[in-house]
């Protein structure tokens, strides 16, 4: 068995703020890390700190970009421990979007379609939450179903996955002395 992590956030960005301002979730942006250290994040979002776009496929990390800079941000870590092989398969659809993140875009369309409950998948096109939904499903790592559809996933919907445990709450600063 293998530990991975999902990282939710929710930052002061003026996109955050829209995003709680619609759902009221206490958190609106989902990474997954395959390490407690949390090393390396994934997730979709932003390319660059100042600028919502371009967005796609991204490196996340706790001391820079839009986490770094903020010691305030609220965030929770959770944990799924999953078995060795979709641990594997989880890595590998990883390293095949990383290393192929150009052909990957940003769901734009996707966020007020999934505020609708509109499920509509694009490929190649993902937001946040729905990455996360996707390779858990993708790898074996969750069953078809207990999500539903990935492009109808909010981060808030990962914390309640039965196999999730949270082993963090609090803000961005404790999160960085506990990694």
């Amino acid at each position: 068995m293998r530990d991975i992590y999902i990282l939710l956030t929710k930052s002061d960005t003026l996109f955050s703020k829209a995003i709680y301002k619609i759902t009221r979730a206490e958190y609106t942006h989902a990474s997954i890390s395959l390490d407690r250290e949390l090393t390396m994040l994934y997730s979709f979002g932003r390319k660059y700190r100042y600028s919502m776009l371009p967005a796609g496929f991204v490196h996340e990390d706790i001391n820079r970009g839009v986490m770094g800079s903020s010691d305030t941000m609220k965030c929770a870590l959770y944990r799924i421990r999953i078995s060795e092989r979709s641990y594997r398969r989880l890595a590998n659809r990883i390293r095949h979007m990383e290393a192929n993140r150009e052909s990957y875009r940003y769901n734009i369309m996707g966020i007020p379609l999934c505020m609708f409950g509109i499920a509509r998948e694009r490929k190649n096109h993902f937001f946040c939450s729905q990455f996360v939904s996707g390779v858990l499903v993708k790898s074996g790592a969750v069953e078809r179903g207990v999500l539903g559809a990935p492009s109808l996933t909010h981060p808030s919907d990962l914390q309640r996955l039965p196999k999730a445990s949270r082993v963090f709450e609090g803000t961005m600063a404790e999160l960085r002395l506990s990694a």
